[in-house]
């Protein structure tokens, strides 16, 4: 499974998010440099998560967005099937097409295996993991550059 561009973006706003001060309002522009995020694409992605009732915002002189509920109520498995849409079964991992008989090819067996699996550790995973310092090799403004993509 590969994470799309888009649910990547939410992860890294919300854990910028859920590293903040409770009750701090974000402005999009501050996440969105922070990341690297073009702030256009970042907003529609946060719209989707306001409908999903992760995010809220407010308007204003001080306003912004903040998470809709403690970081450690939201899965990471719940923020990206709500910018996605559900993980579902791709099937068979040669033609795509969905795998009725398990015992005929054993690595679909593994698959079936090691995606339940990753789908476990997503849902046990909560924004108040991933939440806190940026890791030196990812510098703020530089993740998602064109720049770094191109490297």
């Amino acid at each position: 499974m590969k994470l799309s561009r888009a649910s990547t973006y939410a992860l890294y706003g919300l854990a910028y998010l859920a590293a903040q001060a409770a009750g701090r309002r974000v402005p999009l522009s501050e996440i969105g440099r922070y990341n690297g995020v073009p702030e256009k694409h970042l907003g529609k992605i946060f719209v989707i998560l306001k409908r999903s009732r992760i995010l809220a915002s407010s308007r204003g002189v001080n306003g912004g967005f903040y998470l809709a509920r403690s970081p450690r109520d939201v899965s990471l498995l719940e923020v990206i099937e709500a910018v996605d849409g559900p993980l579902r079964d791709d099937g068979c991992l040669l033609t795509r097409k969905p795998c009725q008989d398990f015992t005929a090819c054993r690595l679909n067996l593994f698959w079936k295996r090691a995606r339940t699996g990753m789908l476990g550790v997503l849902a046990a995973a909560t924004l108040s993991d991933i939440a806190g310092p940026t890791p030196a090799l990812l510098k703020p403004g530089k993740r998602f550059s064109r720049s770094a993509r191109r490297r």
